[in-house]
């Protein structure tokens, strides 16, 4: 392995409703928490609860063991909404691995990730529906 630059293009945002829409692609998956900002009234990203990955993005999302934690935290007029992040089988750990380290996401608590990145180091940019995620971040390996 060698120092890396992973550029995922965030796709979304999909509520449970749309999630059969989200790409059946290899990638990772973020999972949020919106509600409705108090200037706007518009729903919008609020916190990132989750990162997984899966070989088909959507697959992961709709079978992932933590859903159910996912549903009961909301709270009332809030919503969970989900977002894709394509990249391929290669790369697809390592960039999960870096989100969850940088981003210490709240139902990640039991991952290896929180405290350790056994990748070479690695710089992350983010674009597209990338609120509530860091942009560019960087990651030292850390065994």
């Amino acid at each position: 392995m060698s120092e890396q630059l992973l550029s995922p293009k965030m796709l979304g945002y999909w509520t449970e409703a749309t999630l059969r829409e989200a790409p059946d692609e290899s990638g990772i998956y973020c999972v949020f928490r919106a509600a409705k900002d108090p200037e706007t009234e518009e729903m919008d990203v609020q916190e990132l609860l989750y990162v997984g990955e899966h070989r088909s993005a959507r697959h992961g999302l709709q079978h992932d063991g933590h859903r159910d934690k996912w549903h009961a935290f909301p709270q009332p007029d809030e919503e969970i909404w989900y977002a894709v992040g394509l990249c391929g089988s290669a790369n697809r750990e390592r960039l999960a691995a870096a989100m969850i380290n940088a981003h210490k996401p709240r139902f990640n608590s039991d991952s290896p990730y929180l405290d350790r990145f056994p990748f070479d180091d690695t710089t992350v940019h983010i674009y597209g529906k990338k609120h509530k995620l860091q942009s560019i971040f960087n990651v030292d390996r850390q065994d």
